[in-house]
C-alpha cells in the first residue's frame, strides 16, 4: 500500500504494520476499513469514546474490574492508542 492509503491506525500504530495490522476495525489483518486517515481518527475516536463510557457504566453498577480500570483511564484519550 502507499500514496493515499499509506498511514498507520491510530490504534496499533507503525508495529501494528509488522503484523499486518492495519486498520482496528477490519475483520482481517491487511485490510482497511477507513478510507482516509482523517476517518480513521475519527472512527478511533468514536471507539474510545464507546468504550471509555462502557468502562465507567460497568465500573458504576459495581464491577471490580471496571473500577479498576475507570482509575487508569481518566480520559478517552488514554485508550486504544490515543493521545495521552
Amino acid at each position: 500500500m502507499s500514496g493515499a492509503w499509506d498511514w498507520d491506525c491510530t490504534a496499533y500504530g507503525p508495529e501494528g504494520r509488522e503484523f499486518g495490522a492495519m486498520c482496528f476495525l477490519a475483520a482481517d489483518l491487511g485490510k482497511r476499513v477507513c478510507t482516509s486517515q482523517d476517518a480513521c481518527r475519527e472512527a478511533m475516536g468514536a471507539e474510545r469514546r464507546r468504550v471509555y463510557q462502557r468502562i465507567n457504566e460497568l465500573a458504576a453498577h459495581g464491577n471490580p474490574d471496571m473500577a479498576d480500570l475507570a482509575e487508569v483511564f481518566t480520559d478517552p484519550g488514554q485508550i486504544l492508542g490515543g493521545e495521552e
